[in-house]
């Protein structure tokens, strides 16, 4: 098919040869050798989304990645189309979570298939598997059985609620995820019901910190020799993604949510967040003062609004107002008057108008993976992280294997077909072997830490949600963060305040996103501060900033200038729209990336105006991309390669988020058309979508109609036998099944339901959710304590190595267990004061306090 519009000129360049730029890579599948994971094998045991996102980005990153699927049907995604869209005899959707990847066919529950799987474990580096609990150990490739067999493997799992509680055998599903959370309480407006993220979002950020988890054991593993069980799971992961807002309501008297009535756009900030019709269109405002733009926007009502305080207890009437003037202007009128004032605002795109942006063509984000003798095109996006300045800076893809495209290959290379002595281990000879102790080292004392990034120096320089989420993420894995701040003032995040929540004179984001460091109070605009920042540059691993362009060389702290200090640093940086285009120099703000990312029309009803998602999702989706981006860099520097300049911007991270749908679109899915009934996907089948009952809501995934009718009683449902009916009148089938769903309880459908394996849950809030033994047994909440004495309550990082919950603490005499009373691998460390540990940091750098005052006081 044709390319979309708006989209050859940017990512089609030709080059001398006339083919196109960056469009296809080697069609034979070999290893390219480049990247930071050059060199690695990874195994990928899994199907749908989660895990096989994870093993994506590894392969993005240059390793190997041998997809193991079963005989003749091969990844249950294959078969998975969104909008019927199928591409040489797989779901498009199955090419694009899947390119860069081989294929081998193997049946484990053959002894000779088996075999062949345990002679190939024991040559790889990493194994990702997501079934669920219990299932890799009956096969015989449980985490212990392949410990023995490669102690050096690194092996992931990915469940859906954990390895223990009472939601062990529940289906690992996305919308079932989310429901269970309390995730859906926080998008639409309060008079609305739950209101699902309608993307995979619980898939999609499992993969990412499977990823995180991955890296940092293979960088243990590069001084210890050993390899490490990494566990994630769907359920914290998605809590994970809401930590911010969890942490105020942890500490804030366990207030629920408040969805604004009007425009909600966060359920935790105040006025003018939100976007707004326009005489033409939409406007997203973000935050800033309302009675400036009331001002600006001829309000007199608006601009008396100068009460601060009342921004956010009186955000409706403050938000009705604002709406009602600028409806009278069209979205480039207002935008001329409140751009230039410094406002934070933007237009709201589709995805047609963003493809055809000139700001879009300067990202060169999309690819075509189409396979030789499948269709002419197959279009998908590029990895969101860059390595600049290196010749591989964005990776080229592969096209996504056929089923078993590289079995007979595989099986030579690696000796499957001879049989292998009992005990035996084989070691593929593309990866040196370090033995035990040799080589760089990431930790800190003898053994195998339960921290996998002891002894790693990280610089944060930086500020507000994004880059110190990655710091903070980092700092939860054992690294040893230092946040550099401006003096007196701090962080601006410290005094942004979300339900006005203040604990020890700081925000209550400030203190959920900045545990487990320590503060250096520092101005980096004063000359005496840069001996100090030669002095840390020199010993440290990994610099953090989230800068526009231009402003870390004004203050001293760019990658070159950096990188002239320690050339095996590695600099990882989050700009809001990248290097390059007209959106270059806009404020890089989460709710205007979502409103030109085209994401806001996913979510709510057919009837209803682009809505955001109620969290910042693409701060956090950058934030969590970067950690990938600087572990695999940290690990290419322990491995002997050079240092890095790592990249990513908020735009490319939110459009990787909605990859799955946003490549349906590139592919001639048209738009998205969101259900006028209980959207949740406006590309999946009825029933996808979250129900009233009689006394709740329930939450449904795929399933057969007539099945479900069946199941239900209801006999309307069981006239849709045509599969294709099921999207095309998914409206009239979603509203019978509203109608009586609704004449019951959420318990008595699930005793039907569940015991049929029907995807299916309930939709719980925080409370019942924290209330529940599947809640304790995760593990998620701990208290920490900041010097003073302040009591905090915090989430924990979703990540587990070797059984052990990673989050910054020191174990030891005295060290808190986690409030549901499990095991972790220590207690965290609250956020710090402003600069709280300067004294000390000057004083192990040799510095005298008195000859840098300057530089360390406001």
């Amino acid at each position: 098919m044709a390319f979309p519009d708006g989209l050859h000129s940017g990512a089609q360049s030709e080059t001398e040869t006339g083919a196109p730029h960056g469009a296809r890579g080697n069609q034979d599948n070999d290893n390219t050798d480049s990247g930071p994971l050059a060199g690695l094998v990874v195994l990928d045991f899994c199907q749908y989304l989660a895990g096989p996102s994870a093993t994506l980005r590894l392969a993005d990153l240059g390793a190997r990645v041998i997809k193991v699927e079963r005989p003749g049907s091969g990844d249950g995604s294959r078969r998975l189309a969104l909008q019927g869209l199928v591409s040489d005899g797989d779901a498009v959707n199955f090419h694009t979570i899947n390119r860069n990847k081989e294929s081998i066919e193997l049946n484990t529950k053959d002894p000779e298939g088996l075999r062949r799987a345990q002679k190939l474990i024991a040559q790889a580096d990493v194994l990702v598997e997501s079934f669920r609990p219990g299932v890799m150990d009956r096969m015989g490739l449980g985490y212990e059985a392949v410990h023995e067999l490669n102690p050096r493997l690194v092996y992931a799992s990915i469940t859906g609620y954990g390895t223990v509680g009472p939601w062990v055998g529940k289906p690992g599903q996305d919308l079932l995820v989310q429901s269970l959370s309390g995730l859906t309480w926080l998008n639409g407006d309060a008079d609305q019901p739950p209101m699902p993220f309608a993307l995979s979002l619980a898939d999609s950020y499992t993969g990412v910190h499977a990823v995180e988890g991955i890296l940092a054991a293979l960088g243990r593993r590069q001084n210890s020799g050993l390899g490490a069980h990494v566990e994630v799971s769907l359920l914290s992961s998605i809590l994970d993604l809401q930590f911010e807002v969890i942490s105020t309501y942890l500490n804030d008297g366990h207030k629920p949510p408040q969805r604004a009535a009007f425009r909600n756009a966060h359920p935790y900030l105040a006025a003018p967040y939100g976007i707004y019709d326009t005489a033409d269109g939409s406007i997203a405002l973000a935050m800033g003062s309302v009675s400036k733009l009331g001002k600006l926007i001829g309000s007199p009502a608006v601009a008396a609004r100068t009460d601060e305080s009342a921004w956010f207890s009186d955000r409706d009437l403050i938000k009705r107002d604002i709406a009602v003037v600028l409806a009278t202007g069209t979205t480039a009128h207002w935008l001329g008057i409140l751009e230039p004032a410094g406002v934070w605002c933007s237009d709201v795109y589709t995805w047609e108008q963003l493809v055809g942006s000139e700001a879009f063509k300067a990202l060169d984000f999309i690819q075509d993976v189409a396979r030789d003798g499948g269709q002419n095109h197959l279009y998908t996006t590029r990895c969101p992280i860059s390595f600049l300045g290196s010749a591989a800076s964005r990776s080229v893809s592969r096209p996504a294997p056929r089923l078993g495209e590289q079995t007979e290959k595989i099986t030579q290379e690696f000796g499957l077909e001879q049989g292998t002595e009992e005990g035996s281990t084989v070691v593929h000879k593309s990866e040196p072997r370090p033995t035990p102790g040799s080589g760089p080292i990431l930790s800190t004392g003898g053994g195998v830490p339960s921290r996998p990034l002891a002894g790693l120096k990280v610089l944060d320089f930086g500020q507000f949600l994004s880059a110190p989420s990655a710091a903070l993420r980092l700092a939860d894995m054992g690294a040893d963060v230092l946040k550099i701040e401006r003096p007196g003032t701090g962080d601006i995040c410290r005094h942004m305040y979300i339900s006005d929540c203040v604990i020890d004179g700081d925000s209550s984001l400030f203190h959920a996103i900045n545990r487990n460091k320590k503060s250096l109070a520092l101005d980096l605009k004063a000359p005496e501060s840069q001996k100090i920042v030669a002095a840390l540059v020199k010993e440290a691993d990994i610099a953090l900033v989230n800068f526009r362009p231009g402003v870390a060389a004004h203050l001293g702290v760019s990658y070159d200038q950096l990188k002239a200090l320690n050339p095996a640093l590695v600099y990882g940086e989050i700009t809001g729209w990248g290097y390059k285009g007209p959106w270059r120099d806009k404020p890089g703000q989460d709710l205007l990336v979502q409103a030109l990312s085209g994401a806001c029309w996913l979510n709510g009803n057919a009837d209803q105006p682009p809505t955001p998602f109620g969290l910042s999702i693409a701060d956090l989706f950058a934030g969590q991309d970067l950690v990938q981006g600087v572990l695999a860099g940290v690990l290419q520097v322990r491995r002997g390669g050079a240092g890095s300049h790592v990249h990513v911007s908020l735009l490319e991270a939110i459009l990787d988020a909605q990859f799955e749908v946003f490549t349906t679109y590139l592919n001639g899915g048209g738009l998205p058309q969101r259900s006028a009934v209980n959207n949740a996907n406006a590309y999946i089948d009825a029933p996808y979508g979250i129900y009233e009952t009689a006394d709740g809501y329930l939450a449904l995934a795929m399933i057969p109609i007539p099945r479900l009718g069946e199941l239900l009683g209801c006999e309307a449902l069981q006239e849709y036998t045509n599969p294709e009916s099921w999207h095309t009148q998914r409206d009239e089938i979603k509203r019978i099944l509203a109608c009586w769903l609704v004449k019951e309880t959420t318990a008595h459908w699930l005793e039907i339901l569940e015991p049929a394996d029907v995807w299916c849950a309930d939709v719980y809030t925080w409370d019942r959710l924290m209330h529940s033994e599947a809640f304790a047994a995760l593990e998620m909440t701990q208290t920490v304590e900041r010097a003073d004495g302040t009591k905090v309550a915090a989430m924990r990082c979703p990540i587990r190595f070797d059984g052990v919950r990673a989050d910054g603490g020191d174990n030891g005499p005295g060290a808190q267990g986690s409030d549901s009373g499990g095991t972790a691998a220590g207690v965290g460390r609250a956020a710090p004061t402003v600069g709280q540990d300067t004294e000390e940091v000057l004083a192990r750098l040799g510095f005298a306090a008195d000859s840098v005052r300057h530089s360390t006081k406001g």
